[in-house]
C-alpha cells in the first residue's frame, strides 16, 4: 500500500469523529460573514449618525466599537422619522431574520454578542427560534427575551455580552429572527452572530470547541476552537496533500479559492490531536 492510499484511509477513519458546521455573521463584509440575513428596514445613518442602524466602525455613544473585527451592528435611536417614514407606522420594530440553517437532526449552539446603553421601560429586545426552513413567524418554537423591563430608569451592559441558546437535537433546521424595538437617545451594539452544530462523535480526543465553515464555500474556510491551532493540511480525494497552512491562534483562515471544484479533507492539528472534516470547494 503506497503512502498515498495510506493517507487516505487515514482520513476516510478520522471523518467519522466530526462533523461539526457552523454559519456566521459578523458584519466585517468578508468570507467568512456567510449566515446570510435580512432588515425589514433598510440600514441607514441619519442626523449626523444620531439615527443609525448600519454596519459600523466608529464609536456608537459610548460603545467604543466592535466586539471583535472593525465593524459591528450599531442602533441609535431607531423610533425616528426616518424608519416611521419607511414603514408607515407610529412605533416600528427593527427585525434582523436570520436563513434557516440545516441541523440534519443534531444539537446546535446559537451564541452572539449585545451591547446596550441607556434603554428604558418602552424598549425591549427578543429573539425567536422555529425548528424548520419556512417563513412564517405566527408559531415560533422559542420566544426569548434579552431585555424588558417594567421598572423606570435607564438600563446599561458594562461591556458586551454574550447571548447563548443551546438548539436540542431531532430538527432538521433553525432559523432565527432578532426583533428591538428603542426609542429615544439610548445606543444598541450587535455581533458575531453565529451556529454551529455538536459534533456526533462522544469521544474525549477531540480539539476542543471545533467547528468551520462555511462548507461547501468558493474559496475561504474558517477554522475556529478554543484551544490553539497548530496546522491545517488540505488532502484530494486521492489523498495528496496539496496545501498546508501553519497556525498559532484558535482560528485559521484558508485561502482554497485556487483549488479546482470538488471535494477535500482537511485535517486540523491542536497540540498532538488532530481531525478531519470533508469540504466542498463550489
Amino acid at each position: 500500500m503506497n503512502k498515498t492510499t495510506l493517507t487516505l484511509a487515514f482520513l476516510t477513519l478520522n471523518m467519522s469523529v466530526l462533523i461539526s458546521q457552523t454559519a456566521f455573521r459578523g458584519f466585517e463584509g468578508s468570507s467568512i460573514d456567510n449566515w446570510d440575513y435580512t432588515s425589514n428596514i433598510p440600514f441607514y445613518a441619519e442626523n449626523s449618525d444620531t439615527d443609525l442602524w448600519t454596519d459600523y466602525s466608529q464609536e456608537n455613544g459610548r460603545i467604543t466599537g466592535a466586539f471583535s473585527g472593525g465593524s459591528y451592528l450599531a442602533g441609535r435611536d431607531l423610533d425616528n422619522p426616518t424608519t416611521e417614514a419607511l414603514t408607515g407606522e407610529d412605533s416600528p420594530e427593527h427585525i434582523l431574520t436570520f436563513a434557516p440553517f440545516a441541523t440534519s437532526k443534531l444539537g446546535a449552539e446559537f451564541t452572539f454578542r449585545l451591547h446596550y446603553f441607556f434603554l428604558d421601560k418602552f424598549d425591549y429586545i427578543y429573539y425567536e427560534l422555529s425548528y424548520d426552513n419556512g417563513t412564517s413567524w405566527l408559531s415560533p418554537d422559542e420566544h426569548i427575551n434579552v431585555f424588558a423591563t417594567t421598572q423606570g430608569g435607564k438600563f446599561s451592559l458594562t461591556d458586551w455580552t454574550e447571548i447563548k441558546f443551546d438548539v436540542p437535537s431531532g430538527h432538521d433546521y433553525v432559523r432565527m429572527r432578532l426583533v428591538i424595538y428603542q426609542n429615544g437617545n439610548g445606543y444598541i451594539g450587535l455581533d458575531n452572530f453565529e451556529i454551529k452544530t455538536v459534533t456526533l462523535s462522544t469521544s474525549n480526543n477531540l480539539i476542543d470547541g471545533f467547528s468551520f465553515g462555511p462548507n461547501p464555500t468558493q474559496g475561504a474556510l474558517r477554522l475556529k476552537a478554543n484551544a490553539i491551532l497548530d496546522n491545517a493540511i488540505v488532502y484530494d480525494v486521492l489523498g495528496k496533500e496539496i496545501l498546508t497552512q501553519k497556525g498559532n491562534s484558535t482560528e485559521i483562515l484558508l485561502d482554497i479559492s485556487h483549488l479546482a471544484k470538488g471535494v477535500y479533507f482537511t485535517k486540523v492539528e491542536s497540540n498532538g490531536i488532530s481531525q478531519t472534516v470533508r469540504v466542498i470547494k463550489k
